[in-house]
């Protein structure tokens, strides 16, 4: 921070830069631990950037991993399996499925941390998952759980969606015969599950073996999946909001309606929306930010953090908030409300698994030998799941929407190997092609520049994030056939 030593707000922002990853990668890539303050008690992995760097990793120090595993994880915890204030349902020996990466990955660190606040039995145990595939943890998990039971579920909300699906489709994968299901537990649980199916006639859902004290999921795709997880799971996820970097800094409460921010973990400022608009197209202008007492309901914002007793400070991870309410009137808790609106980069999170960017995806094209006028990509949700759809004009191209769908995804899984878990894990290809009409990007232009719009701003974006982009797209591809 240099000399002398901040003492408002206003010396805070005028010493300390707003920063990103790439102002620590130098030393955080290599984790050089001489540069750091002191040494951490681990290093925290996440998804990278594709050919930026592979990972990002974060030093994660006693003091702050003390708070987060004993207030912040044990908060969300409570939060999720209680039934109002003053109702604590945890349980010495509770059990909770290990389906989520291990350490060193950030999700793994909280599972880790929650064993050490308190003595909840993982199926598998730590010693044994850490020698096993992301695969073989979640198979063995569930199978233990026929025998022990699931009291609480931490993870992925695509996790517990992919389960409930298979159990709901009566995939062999759900109930796998073993001798191990012969056991007089799992027995009397299958027989009760099969009546409570019978009797509901539909068929067997994860709620009929299991009675889950609570559920708690990560990942940007969670307001996608709860309804389904209820539907399988008979109880509402509980979702929260962080990162590798900050680790856990909001928790939806009980009432199950939008986070709460958790203020004393991280210093939070925020960044108004038309204020991230600007820095995106004036680089190197320093965007203002306002404080949780000066944010407002009803406007989006970028979140920016200084983790207490941590390295990154007035941090850019780039996500998009959205203030909902200044206070939950209803639990009378005056605090800030928010819920994740969206990356604010071209990052497109799918399914928690991995991160894309534009530039992986367009090495991704280029590999695949795909002639093209030009292109644009965005998440959507097809049946239930998080897709990246592909728009696409080609240029000479003779293959059809498979053939080039096939190419891209097969270049995507060579680039980034996340990517390819989806579809291993989670059972379907998260790339999907639609083939837009010869002409169809120079009328968009055409059309744009009829409306007044400026050069700059002609052409799409190439990843979108905004409806009327595509919507107008396909209309000139309707228009140009």
């Amino acid at each position: 921070m240099g000399e002398p030593l901040p003492s408002s707000m206003e010396q805070f922002r005028q010493q300390v830069p707003l920063t990103t990853y790439a102002d620590y990668a130098p030393y955080l890539i290599e984790k050089r631990e001489e540069v750091l303050p002191e040494k951490p008690a681990f290093w925290a992995r996440t998804s990278g950037r594709g050919s930026e760097y592979p990972c990002k990793w974060a030093p994660i120090f006693n003091k702050v991993w003390d708070v987060q595993k004993e207030r912040a994880v044990m908060t969300a915890l409570i939060f999720a399996s209680c039934s109002g204030r003053g109702d604590v349902s945890l349980s010495e020996g509770d059990t909770i499925p290990y389906c989520m990466a291990p350490p060193p990955y950030g999700f793994g660190w909280l599972v880790h941390g929650l064993i050490e606040a308190f003595p909840f039995v993982l199926m598998p145990s730590e010693d044994k998952a850490e020698h096993m595939t992301f695969q073989e943890r979640i198979g063995v998990g569930f199978k233990l759980a026929f025998r022990e039971g699931i009291d609480h579920f931490l993870g992925l909300a695509s996790i517990l969606v992919k389960v409930g699906e298979q159990f709901s489709e009566g995939s062999e994968k759900a109930t796998k015969f073993s001798f191990e299901l012969l056991h007089p537990k799992v027995l009397y649980r299958m027989a009760r599950g099969l009546v409570k199916s019978r009797l509901a006639g539909r068929p067997m859902y994860p709620k009929d073996l299991w009675k889950v004290k609570g559920i708690v999921v990560g990942g940007t795709d969670t307001s996608f999946f709860k309804k389904q997880i209820a539907k399988y799971w008979g109880r509402e996820p509980l979702g929260i909001y962080g990162g590798t970097e900050m680790l856990l800094v909001a928790v939806q409460t009980w009432d199950y309606a939008d986070m709460t921010f958790l203020p004393d973990l991280c210093f939070l400022e925020f960044i108004p929306e038309d204020e991230h608009l600007r820095s995106k197209n004036e680089p190197g202008y320093q965007p203002r930010t306002v404080l949780l007492s000066e944010v407002q309901a009803g406007k989006k914002y970028e979140m920016v953090f200084t983790v207490f007793g941590g390295v990154f400070m007035r941090y850019r991870v780039g996500d998009m908030i959205k203030i909902t309410a200044l206070r939950n009137e209803k639990l009378n808790i005056d605090i800030p409300q928010m819920v994740f609106e969206a990356r604010c980069d071209d990052i497109i999170d799918l399914a928690g698994f991995t991160r894309m960017t534009e530039k992986v995806i367009w090495q991704a094209i280029e590999s695949a030998g795909v002639g093209y006028e030009e292109w644009a990509v965005r998440k959507e949700i097809e049946n239930s799941h998080p897709i990246l759809r592909l728009y696409i004009e080609p240029k000479r191209e003779h293959r059809n929407e498979q053939a080039i769908c096939e190419a891209v995804h097969q270049g995507l899984k060579k680039l980034d190997s996340d990517y390819g878990d989806i579809e291993q894990m989670l059972g379907y290809r998260p790339l999907q092609v639609t083939l837009l009409a010869p002409g169809t990007f120079e009328r968009y232009q055409a059309n744009r520049q009829a409306a007044g719009v400026e050069l700059a701003h002609l052409k799409p974006p190439h990843v979108v994030t905004r409806d009327e982009v595509i919507d107008r797209l396909l209309q000139m591809s309707l228009s140009a056939a």
